[in-house]
């Protein structure tokens, strides 16, 4: 596929395999361009290759390398790894190209580390992509969190598969939110919802370990209706950081707001997997999300890394 280029040269995209060394090479100067560590990069796009089938383009400008893209398509998601290219038209090329190679796919994606976001948003723009910017908080567990303290009438108590109709629902209900929609397009409705619960519950994102996800109930008296399931905060194994836990989501019903339940179950889920061996326990926020940032703020959780995530949906 040619291209033509501001120089008056051709510019040919072609198919790189993994592990031949000109994309290797392609790897490395993008993880020192970008000042990356190196298992941030290599680790990730390895695992990407592996498991998600991803394929990588080379743009050749007169028959020299001057950029690469590697990207996968999983279920009707068409993903971009990695961008990196010396010139726009290369960049231009190699999206173009890659958005033909996941026809059919109903929207597409790329999350990139902050500063690559930065340097990448002019040409998703251009395409008509939307961003996002997320952040990577994490809480150390060396010192196990503080007792939870649960407000009056309520409880908590570890996940059980009893709960899933209404978890799912309730995950549907709280992210109404645009931002949210976005990245998980699924949470529009509660059949979607309850495709992305079960992916959690099967290991989709992480080994997952009923005793280390929460739910909040809330107390009714003594009659016979069971307690309305009125919060949850679901969490895995982070399957990228050894020894660190994940909390994938979290979320109150609007009218048990600003009682300090969210609070009292992220420290549940922090102590139980402090008790579990975990060094630490991260999470992934919009940046946008202010009382979201001041609740794991205040919890003890440290902004590590800022990202930025570009989506659209396919033309028609």
């Amino acid at each position: 596929m040619l291209h033509p280029f501001g120089r008056g040269k051709p510019l040919e995209v072609v198919t790189a395999a993994p592990g031949r060394p000109l994309l290797e090479t392609f790897l490395e100067d993008y993880r020192r361009h970008y000042g990356l560590a190196e298992d941030v990069v290599l680790n990730l796009l390895m695992e990407a290759l592996a498991t998600r089938r991803a394929q990588a383009l080379v743009a050749l400008e007169g028959g020299r390398p001057v950029g690469v893209i590697i990207f996968s398509r999983k279920g009707e998601e068409g993903r971009i790894h990695l961008l990196h290219a010396q010139t726009l038209a290369a960049r231009d090329a190699l999206l173009e190209r890659a958005e033909e190679e996941m026809a059919g796919s109903a929207r597409f994606s790329a999350t990139f580390p902050f500063s690559v976001g930065e340097s990448l948003g002019e040409t998703f723009s251009r395409h008509g992509y939307r961003s996002i910017g997320r952040g990577r908080m994490v809480l150390p567990l060396e010192t196990p969190p503080p007792e939870t303290s649960v407000p009056a009438g309520y409880h908590l108590l570890p996940w059980q598969d009893k709960y899933f109709p209404d978890v799912a629902a309730l995950m549907q209900e709280v992210h109404a939110d645009p931002e949210d929609l976005a990245l998980y397009p699924d949470l529009a409705t509660v059949a979607g919802a309850e495709r992305l619960l079960r992916r959690c519950l099967e290991g989709g994102f992480g080994p997952f370990d009923p005793a280390l996800s929460s739910v909040a109930l809330a107390e009714v008296g003594s009659g016979p209706a069971p307690p309305p399931l009125i919060g949850f905060c679901l969490a895995v194994w982070h399957p990228g950081y050894p020894g660190q836990g994940f909390i994938l989501d979290l979320g109150v019903a609007a009218v048990h707001r600003r009682k300090g339940l969210g609070r009292a179950l992220v420290l549940a889920t922090a102590r139980a997997f402090a008790q579990a061996g975990a060094t630490a326990l991260g999470l992934a926020v919009n940046l946008s999300n202010r009382p979201a940032l001041s609740l794991y703020e205040g919890l003890g959780f440290r902004l590590q890394e800022r990202f930025t995530v570009f989506y659209r949906p396919a033309r028609p």
